[in-house]
């Protein structure tokens, strides 16, 4: 595991008392409810997110689950189209939406080595491809993301995950 990853391993820890994680399922229980699931990419540059092409605003990889697959494979599908990087999904995060809504730790197969060359296979519905430090709104270029998110509670959980005293 990276640096950045084992340091987002070490901030769920201290924040998991407060994170919605689902209840384990009984036996006999009906099989869950999935109705999205996603990622999250922490890089040494900052977090993996798109810009919704429709909407303009910053979102995390995630989107709608299709029937057949597990939320797993749903995250690392939707980053994939959003973002065009293929992911091994580890943790996951946490659920959201009465446990139907997944959110994983997700590590790229390969390392990022260029960020200016990421981009969405889906452009329907992300327009760009940012990765971005949740305390200053930088890019990894420097630029300044002006766009409001399209969740503003994933800010605050991010600047919360990731606090700033951390940042290099």
């Amino acid at each position: 595991m990276n640096r950045t990853a084992t340091a987002v391993v070490a901030n769920l820890l201290l924040w998991a008392p407060l994170l919605v994680i689902g209840p384990v399922a009984q036996v006999d229980a009906e099989p869950p409810i999935i109705r999205a699931a996603g990622c999250l990419i922490p890089t040494p540059k900052g977090i993996v997110m798109g810009i919704n092409r429709v909407l303009g605003k910053i979102q995390l990889p995630m989107g709608r689950h299709v029937a057949g697959e597990d939320p797993r494979q749903t995250a690392a599908r939707e980053t994939l189209e959003e973002t065009g990087i293929d992911v091994d999904v580890d943790a996951l995060i946490l659920t959201l939406e009465n446990n139907q809504i997944f959110l994983f730790l997700c590590i790229p197969k390969t390392p990022i080595t260029d960020y200016s060359m990421l981009r969405s296979k889906d452009t329907w519905e992300i327009s760009k491809v940012v990765v971005l430090d949740p305390h200053s709104m930088r890019n990894f270029d420097g630029t300044i993301i002006t766009n409001d998110w399209r969740f503003p509670e994933t800010r605050v959980f991010l600047k919360t995950l990731f606090p700033q005293a951390e940042r290099r």
